[in-house]
Parts: structure tokens; sequence; C-alpha cells
């Protein structure tokens, strides 16, 4: 390839890492841990030590007391058949206010048929948002911004990818394990960010393009409607995204059966079938009907969905090999970006990957304000895209952290109702002050600072569970496997400052990173200057 060609290359590589690098590490560190995303749910879930664990509730008389309190539930509801079985519905507003999606648990529920509800953790709702929306508000419109402004990004990631591996393809045998140090650090560090980026080079392209998928949808469907198919393709578009149609109510009521026929009727449509949740149209309407959503192990789109009616027949089977051509190209788009298709060792693998892409773009961005002041001189600009990625990327891992440790410890408190607002507003605050110090303090000795502290706090949030919950930290299996994977986090961070402290004990600061340039600083030649001196 011609030099200047591969300048282009270069340069085209570094600025959309610039652009993305930032917004991907927020979605790949909370996406690494949103692979856990069921398991968090229960790990939230408040659990006194000394309460003994009661018997399943019964799901029906659940849904009777919920319809009858509720009645607005019936038309529409998403059951999640449980232990405390829960339902989600949507709830008009009186008087002409808006209204709002509400959830309810059987235990919610009295003996006396009461109904109290204290706003419950949603740490894994938070940590999604974070991970697909960057936390950003206002999903409540025609499209979701966030999401939105993602979709873009991941644009723009492949876009890094393909450049970077056209950059590295020619010299990827001689530079792939290159990793000892020869008297240059810069270069140990070039190496190993180009050794990530390589071997996890297929990980990053399936989130590039599914992420690009999932939030590019509504604005790819907007264009084509008001440039291609017009008025029609909203009916179009419903009609291949539903199940089945929506009910058409006659007035006619009908006794519904027990939930457990329904589930088990599903089950003989499509035998072995994990049940996830069971979306309810039409509870005790002769014309409605209930998608039993789920998926079939073995299979890479594994989402299924036995649509009956409210006498338990068959309307419709959505199922790998019998499936329309939308639903067999979007079940294997989420199932690639969730990694749920093969069990907990494919999670932990994505949760591996997920950390080493957020290594990738913290490197990829220091090693370019590096390269560039090398090149231009200690500059503001590169000082402030320095401290400005230290402090965002140090400000959500901890962020993060003391979002966990509210929603553990806020519940066993006399504040316990606030702990669902708390969990987010720590974590901005956390983010804000952080961002701020680093833009004030010595990079070098700000982030000396925050490796110390980063993986106690990680260790923190098992030893609080243990604190607050006893036995039920280890003995519940959900809850185990997210303390194990908070303390996987905290020995990578541990491992991070090991290496931050090698280098600084084998070669001398970077003038950007104590915040300072004096005569003093030797010249950091560039790659291209120290492989001409090796050549003379």
């Amino acid at each position: 390839m011609k030099a200047d060609r591969l300048r282009r290359f270069i340069d085209l590589h570094a600025w959309l890492g610039m652009v993305s690098g930032l917004a991907l590490f927020v979605a790949f560190f909370a996406g690494a841990i949103n692979v856990f995303h069921h398991e968090l749910h229960h790990w939230q879930e408040s659990h006194h030590g000394h309460e003994l664990a009661a018997g399943p509730a019964d799901p029906d008389h659940f849904l009777q007391q919920l319809i009858t309190l509720f009645p607005a539930s019936a038309d529409r509801m998403y059951f999640l058949p449980d232990e405390d079985p829960g339902a989600m519905w949507f709830q008009p507003g009186e008087d002409g206010a808006p209204g709002e999606w509400r959830t309810a648990h059987a235990s919610n529920f009295a003996e006396d048929g009461s109904f109290t509800q204290q706003p419950g953790s949603e740490l894994a709702d938070f940590v999604n948002e974070l991970h697909y929306e960057l936390g950003i508000p206002g999903n409540g419109g025609l499209i979701n911004i966030g999401m939105t402004l993602m979709g873009f990004v991941a644009v723009l990631y492949g876009v890094a990818l393909f450049s970077g591996l056209i950059i590295h393809w020619p010299k990827i045998r001689k530079e792939l394990f290159a990793l000892k140090h020869q008297g240059n650090l810069r270069r140990y560090w070039k190496n190993l960010h180009n050794l990530i980026g390589i071997i996890s080079f297929p990980f990053h392209l399936i989130m590039s393009v599914t992420g690009a998928a999932m939030g590019l949808f509504t604005v790819m469907a907007i264009v084509l409607g008001l440039l291609v198919f017009g008025p029609q393709l909203q009916g179009v578009i419903q009609k291949e995204t539903d199940v089945w149609p929506p009910v058409q109510s006659q007035g006619e009521t009908l006794a519904m059966a027990p939930m457990a026929d329904y589930l088990a009727a599903a089950n003989n449509e499509l035998p072995g079938m994990d049940v996830g949740w069971v979306e309810i149209r039409g509870y005790g309407d002769a014309a409605g009907w209930m998608d039993v959503a789920g998926s079939q192990p073995g299979f890479l789109g594994h989402h299924v969905h036995v649509v009956l009616d409210n006498t338990m027949k068959p309307l419709r089977i959505s199922a790998p090999g019998d499936r329309t051509f939308n639903f067999a190209a979007i079940s294997p788009v989420y199932s690639l970006h969730f990694g749920d298709y093969g069990g907990v060792w494919v999670k932990l693998l994505y949760f591996a990957m997920g950390l080493l892409g957020s290594l990738l773009f913290v490197s990829g961005n220091i090693l370019w304000c590096e390269r560039r002041s090398d090149r231009v001189g200690p500059s503001r600009g590169s000082a402030f895209l320095l401290r400005l990625t230290l402090g965002l990327c140090f400000g959500v891992v901890s962020g993060i952290a003391f979002s966990f440790l509210v929603s553990k410890l806020l519940p066993y408190t006399p504040w316990a109702a606030l702990v669902a607002s708390a969990e987010r507003q720590i974590f901005w605050w956390v983010l804000v002050v952080l961002v701020l110090w680093s833009l004030r303090a010595s990079p070098l000795r700000f982030s000396g600072l925050w490796l110390r502290i980063m993986p106690f706090l990680y260790l923190a949030i098992p030893v609080a569970q243990v604190a607050v919950e006893g036995s039920h930290a280890w003995q519940e299996p959900d809850a185990l496997l997210v303390n194990l994977v908070v303390v996987a986090v905290a020995a990578c961070l541990w491992g991070v400052r090991a290496q931050f402290r090698k280098r600084l004990r084998l070669a001398e600061p970077h003038p950007l990173w104590v915040g300072k340039v004096t005569r003093d600083h030797p010249k950091h030649l560039t790659e291209t200057e120290l492989e001409n001196q090796g050549a003379g």
C-alpha cells in the first residue's frame, strides 16, 4: 500500500477511535456486567439473613388479585413465572395524566388482599441502560436518543475496525506477539493494544454489526417510510414484529385455565423449551391470547414463541426451522449481542471480551494523546483528552461500584424507598466529580490513587452482601455468580494497577502525565524516528 494512502487510513482509524472510544468504553464495561443481566436481577433483590425461604406463590391467585386491583393489566401484561410471580403492565393515567409502566409481584399482596409496593432496586435495568443508551434520559418518544446515538457510534466503530485491520494486516505476523519491552515501553503498549484488537476482532465485529442493527432500526424504518415505502411501512413493520394481531374483543368472557396448564400446552408444542415470560392479551376474554416466550437450547437463534388462545389452542409457533424471515433474522442478532446462546461459559467469554474491549479503548486514547504530543509537542488538546479519558473511565468504573453498594445496603436502612433513584444518582455524582477532578489534577497522581481505590470498591460489594444477607451471598447460585464476577473485575483492576506501576519503574513518565513540560524532560521520539535511529 502506498505511504500516503496508508497515512490516510491511519488518520481515519485514529479519529474514528477518538470519536467513538469514550462512548464505547461505557458500553463495553457496562455490557461486560450486563452479560449477567438475568442473574443481576436476582442479586439485587433483598434477602434478610434471618428469613426462611418461602414456598412458591400461587400464580393464578396472584393474577386474580392483580386484575381485580388494576383492571387495565388484563388488556396486556407480561407475566413472569417465578417462585415470586411478577407482572408488568401499562397503567393509564387519571384525569388526562400520562400513564406509566408498572410492576408487581405476588409478595406485594398481603393475606388480606391489601397491596403494598416499596420501590425496589433497579440496578440491573440501570446497567442495561448504561450499555445500550449511555444512561441518556428521554426514551419516551418515537426515537430513543441514547440507543440511536450508540447505533451511529457502532457504525463508526465498524469503520475503525476495518481501517485498523488494513493498517496492521501487512505486519500482523511480525508484531502479533512482539510484547518485549526492547528498551521502548511505548512500543510495548502499542503492540499490546494491537494484540488485543487483532485477537478479539471477530467479537468486536459482532458487537459493531449487532449494535448498529439494534440502535438504528427505528431510524432506518423512518427513513424507508419517508423515502421509499410510504405510510404503509408502519403496518408492515407491526405485522412482522408482532407475534399475533391485537385482540378484537367482542365482550364475551371466558373462564381461564390455571397458568400451569398453559405452560404445559406450550411445552407440548415445543418440548424442552425454557419459558422466560408470558405476554397475556385479553385475560378472561374469549378473543384473548397469550404468547409463551422463551428459548430452545442448542440453537444460535434460540428464541421461541408459542401463541395460544385462551382455550389453549395453538395459534402460532415460532421456533428454529419454523419461523418467518423477520424472526429468523432478528433472533441471531439479539443472541450474538447478548451472548445468551451457549450457557454460562459463553457468558464468561463475553464478559472477558468486554473487559478487554474496555482496555482497548482506553489504551487507544492514551496512545493517541502521547503520539500526537510527540509529533506536534505537548498541547492543551492532547492534555485535555488524556485527562478526560482518565476521568470518564475511572468515573464509570467507580460509579458502577458505588451503585452496586447502594443497591445492596440502602434497602436495610430507613431510606429503602429511595434505592432506585439513589443507584442512578450516586453513579452520576461520582462520574461528574471524578471528571472534574481529573481535569485539574496531575494525571499521574490521579491514576495512581484511583487504581489503588477501585479494586477495593469491587471487593467491598460481596463483603457488603455477606454483612447484610449472610449465607445467601454464596448459597443462591445467581448471587454467587454475580459476586464472583465483581471479584474478577477487582482482580483485573489490580492487574492494570500492577502494569501501571511497572511502567513507572521502567521508564520516566511522558510529559503529559506529570501535567507540565520542562527542558529536563527527555525528548520522546516517534516510532519513525526510533526506527531510523536503529537503522543508522
